[in-house]
């Protein structure tokens, strides 16, 4: 047992110089150990490889009339950690899978959307790539996974037709779950919701054959946000709080189905409780590196959908290592420019340190 214990302590040693990133989200491994013959260099079970932070930045840039900007290479970007500039290390447009959560309101609020909401996804799905992956959350009073993680494109349409649209609204769990599960896989994390960001979740769910589940703690918005940010993920919201303001004071409504007075105090709280929400939603898309899109009817939802799925396939990617080595598990700031000041460029704003 002592020799096991010292012939580890060595192969510790002798391995110092070999950098193997972190997993989670923007950490990629780098090539395994290979002999002068190109043949993988096998590694016993009890080498202990020492981790450095490689960071993965996906980026977006447009034009100032908003469309996508092609045919960049890594030379036209600078990139900055907390004010200091890094050396991009890795550049990619086309290898980097995606990993994308559908995150999907189907409560009361949206019942009379859920099928534009089924219909619009699917273009979103026709347009995935074979090599990104994706599943779909459903929340109202519960968070449910109905689809895990999968590159069938007929197993995820099969699950959209399967939405309900019924109870209250759980947002802020639902997009605690949706981080939970991007932090395990590898690729671009990437959350698509479609929400009026109006939590109406209180901890309880509705009593089910006789049993009543056990309610999921309600999350707070600082605590949906924080999951976000360490998951380093993007997130893109779709969002009725127009469409919906536009129903409760009449603006786009039909006469015959105008029964709400915007004079009532609910509706005026309601419509209150929409400009915070909305409010919340666009420092959420912006602060992640996202955008969010107020479509008001079926033709600009399928628009959305189709914006968000061109600008997915058109990211760029950057990797980097920081040159701070200090590795404190504090949050780091990025900020992504190009040399066009014609074009901007939107990326995440930073990631927390690995801590050791």
């Amino acid at each position: 047992m002592l020799a096991r214990k010292l012939r580890v302590t060595v192969i510790v040693v002798l391995t110092l110089g070999n950098v193997i990133v972190h997993g989670q989200s923007g950490r990629w491994r780098h090539p395994v150990p290979r002999t002068r013959d190109g043949q993988v260099q096998q590694q016993e079970p009890d080498v202990i490889s020492l981790e450095a932070t490689e960071v993965l930045v996906p980026v977006t840039v447009r034009n100032r009339y908003g469309r996508p900007i092609p045919g960049l290479t890594k030379d036209d970007f600078i990139l900055y950690e907390d004010g200091v500039r890094q050396e991009i290390t890795g550049f990619d447009t086309e290898s980097v899978p995606a990993a994308i959560v559908m995150l999907i309101d189907v409560s009361g609020s949206v019942r009379t959307e859920i099928n534009n909401i089924r219909l619009s996804a699917l273009t979103l799905i026709d347009q995935l790539r074979p090599q990104d992956r994706a599943c779909i959350i459903q929340f109202n009073d519960r968070v449910r996974v109905i689809q895990d993680w999968t590159s069938d494109k007929l197993r995820l349409q099969r699950a959209l037709m399967t939405l309900p649209a019924t109870g209250a609204t759980a947002f802020y769990n639902a997009l605690y779950t949706a981080a939970e599960k991007l932090s395990r896989v590898k690729g671009r994390r990437t959350i698509i919701a479609f929400t009026d960001g109006v939590d109406t979740y209180r901890g309880q769910v509705p009593q089910t054959r006789g049993r009543r589940e056990k309610p999921m703690p309600p999350k707070s918005p600082a605590e949906a946000f924080e999951a976000i940010r360490r998951a380093e993920a993007s997130v893109y919201v779709i969002s009725k709080t127009r469409a919906i303001r536009d129903y409760l004071i009449g603006r786009r409504a039909p006469s015959f189905l105008r029964p709400i007075d915007p004079r009532d105090p609910y509706i005026q709280y309601y419509l209150q409780a929409l400009d915070r929400a909305e409010q919340w939603l666009a420092m959420l898309a912006e602060r992640t590196g996202g955008e969010i899109y107020f479509p008001r009817n079926q033709s600009e939802l399928k628009d959305v959908y189709s914006d968000i799925a061109e600008e997915l396939n058109t990211q760029y990617v950057l990797r980097y290592v920081p040159k701070n080595t200090n590795f404190d598990g504090r949050f780091r700031r990025i900020r992504v420019v190009t040399g066009n000041p014609a074009y901007i460029a939107r990326a995440r704003e930073g990631y927390y340190a690995v801590r050791r």
